[in-house]
């Protein structure tokens, strides 16, 4: 392996929680810090958390990244979450800062995302209504094209991973006939094959399965599962590493 990396950024959801159903060194994200022998790991996941706020954080961080010498790794949680503003609750959030050494870990408030909370769409009656997953796909995708040019301009280190069900390739309409085809051709994004979700279905049930079924958390075997036969060769194959 020819790079390696001093820190990797890892944002999502439940699905890239620390021990939530997998600690951290066996999950996905921990399996790849310990492949590029990184010294740090900045978790910014939680539970419940929306691709909304993985936008929030990923401009108003980008201060923090070292480009060059840092990894990326975004998940894309389901996206039927919202991020809004809490009305002055002063909800507050921290990545959690992880030595792979010892695998200690301490927070760091996330100040950009101060006084933001994510809700579920089922939440939001008059939402719901308009709602159409067609279109919710393609408006992530758009966001995904601009979050890739951006970060090829930059020369980023970076993979975008979806972490719930895989988009629709065969939704191809109007609104979404360029970003389709641009996320399913570009080398940095997992998200309709192989997902974390995906490819462990019918092979490796969640930790949790008894509640969630088939869209629960991963134990140490679906991590390692999704890690060596998704997420590791799409990484060599982009030369990531």
């Amino acid at each position: 392996m020819s790079n390696v990396y001093k820190k990797v950024w890892v944002f999502g959801d439940s699905y890239t929680t620390l021990d939530y159903c997998v600690d951290p060194q066996d999950s996905f994200w921990g399996l790849t810090s310990t492949a590029v022998e990184a010294d740090f790991i900045f978790n910014s996941s939680w539970p419940g958390n929306s691709f909304y706020s993985i936008v929030q954080m990923l401009i108003n961080m980008q201060n923090q990244f070292d480009f060059k010498n840092d990894l990326i790794l975004i998940g894309i949680p389901p996206l039927v979450r919202f991020t809004f503003f809490d009305n002055y609750k002063d909800t507050h959030y921290n990545t959690k800062v992880i030595n792979t050494q010892t695998w200690m870990q301490e927070d760091q408030n996330i100040a950009s995302h101060n006084g933001l909370v994510n809700v579920k769409l089922d939440q939001l009656k008059d939402l719901t209504l308009l709602e159409d997953r067609a279109w919710t796909e393609t408006m992530a995708l758009n966001t995904i094209f601009l979050i890739t040019t951006w970060l090829d301009a930059q020369k980023a280190n970076y993979m975008i991973i979806n972490l719930s069900k895989p988009f629709d390739h065969t939704n191809v309409w109007g609104p979404s006939s360029f970003v389709l085809p641009y996320a399913k051709d570009h080398s940095r994004c997992i998200l309709f094959d192989d997902t974390y979700y995906s490819i462990n279905l019918e092979i490796n049930p969640p930790a949790d399965f008894d509640k969630h079924g088939w869209t629960g958390h991963h134990g140490p075997a679906g991590n390692q599962y999704f890690f060596e036969k998704s997420l590791w060769p799409k990484m060599q194959q982009c030369n990531l590493v």
